[in-house]
């Protein structure tokens, strides 16, 4: 896993090394997308089964991202002495692939309510706070520097592609099955392997050696070291603002399809069962079309500075999730595809420059603060958006969430985010040795 490396490795052996990492990494996490996208169609989808209620929709978004809020700058930490950092990833890929099989063990019996439904969403947040900053951390100790871009837009493609076919997958599975319990297995399954693909990285680094000084002093070095960096810092703040304002747009997309684009009853449950399928479609199309813009991202990230591409995503993102709310119909599909672009650029842009301008012993601490940050809107805009949408409506929401969007990337212009460029693969922080 992550045993400690051969004292004196050559530079051939670590390029093979790296190589050979990089498909275990993309591949585990390309499964594990896809069932990350089966549990983001079937979660929400299930708990309006059982409610029909729009508010408790925000409570499953806000239940599974409160965490980050929790223990995201703790997490920083941990990551960062952990030794054995491949270890930790495998075993919190198990324990979420036992909470989808509990979930999955629970539905078919009939005894799951919503309550269980917001504690699974924590417990699974809770694992994917540690799981996925680790893993940011965990490439730049397994994988060359020219490599992380590439593995980043790889990661990004499989995203898109996931999203276009694990809903639909699992909106048939829940219609031809009849229940949820199938499809949350089919989530647990996919934990499982990325855990057995992880297993097989060999990093090309040792951890770096740390001088110990307290916890609370190592979470705030962390956080300084993050904002000493203006790029970083509006990159990180950027994400914040957006998410306040994005989250119920993304807590709200299935009730927002099957209302407004297919026209059913959410407060009937089976009408929903019946027409899942239907919104799976829709799921899937948009993820058809984004692709094509995602597909470009790894090209992109080369040829212009990353701050410029996050804010060109995040207008994309913004414009698109607009006309999707004006427009009301099937052919909201194209602009819904452009906003799953510009969500890839964005993340693409902000993980690259993460990895590439924090200083290898903050690695963790640096990531995990950053993610902290931009992720706090999440919980509050979940919650807020699910309750401004069961008494103004969805469209309402969307049409101001959407403006938002757009707004924050035009300030973004004035920052040192788009003024200082750092391109893909050019090392130039001032903590590079």
């Amino acid at each position: 896993m992550d045993a400690p490396d051969p004292v004196g490795i050559s530079t051939l052996q670590k390029r093979l090394r790296a190589k050979r990492n990089l498909t275990p990494i993309v591949g585990g996490q390309a499964i594990s997308l896809f069932g990350d996208y089966v549990a983001l169609f079937t979660l929400p989808l299930f708990v309006l089964s059982l409610t029909g209620d729009p508010f408790d929709l925000g409570l499953t978004a806000a239940a599974e991202t409160a965490p980050m809020l929790l223990f995201g700058l703790a997490a920083g930490v941990f990551l960062d002495r952990s030794r054995r950092l491949g270890s930790t990833l495998i075993v919190l890929d198990l324990f979420r692939a036992v909470t989808f099989l509990l979930l999955a063990i629970g539905s078919q019996a009939g005894w799951v309510s919503e309550t269980f439904v917001f504690g699974v969403a924590f417990l699974v947040g809770s694992a994917a706070v540690f799981f996925d900053s680790g893993l940011q951390s965990y490439m730049t100790r397994s994988l060359l520097p020219e490599d992380l871009i590439k593995a980043n837009a790889r990661l990004g493609i499989a995203r898109t592609l996931s999203l276009s076919a694990a809903p639909l997958l699992a909106g048939i599975v829940v219609a031809l099955s009849g229940g949820f319990s199938l499809a949350f297995s089919l989530n647990a399954v996919t934990f499982g392997v990325s855990a057995i693909l992880l297993s097989r990285v060999k990093p090309i680094k040792r951890p770096v050696r740390l001088v110990h000084e307290p916890f609370l002093s190592a979470i705030s070095s962390g956080v300084k070291v993050l904002f000493a960096d203006k790029r970083l810092k509006w990159g990180t703040l950027g994400g914040t603002m957006t998410n306040l304002v994005f989250q119920p747009l993304e807590a709200l997309l299935v009730l927002f399809v099957a209302q407004e684009v297919l026209g059913l009853d959410v407060t009937q449950g089976g009408v929903l069962t019946e027409g899942g399928a239907q919104i799976a479609l829709f799921f899937a199309a948009q993820a058809a079309i984004g692709s094509i813009g995602v597909a470009f991202a790894g090209r992109v990230a080369k040829r212009i500075p990353l701050g410029t591409m996050y804010i060109i995503g995040l207008a994309m993102l913004g414009a698109g999730f607009l006309a999707v709310a004006l427009m009301g119909n099937w052919l909201a599909i194209i602009p819904a595809g452009i906003a799953i672009t510009g969500v890839t650029w964005v993340n693409v842009a902000l993980v690259t420059m993460r990895q590439q301008l924090a200083p290898p012993d903050q690695m963790g601490r640096v990531i995990a603060a950053s993610r902290t940050f931009a992720w706090a809107g999440l919980p509050l805009g979940a919650a807020l958006g699910g309750m401004l949408a069961g008494v103004f409506g969805v469209v309402p929401v969307y049409v101001v969430g959407a403006s938002s969007v757009i707004i924050v990337a035009i300030l973004l212009m004035r920052t040192a985010l788009y003024r200082d460029p750092v391109m893909a693969g050019a090392v130039d922080s001032a903590w590079s040795s």
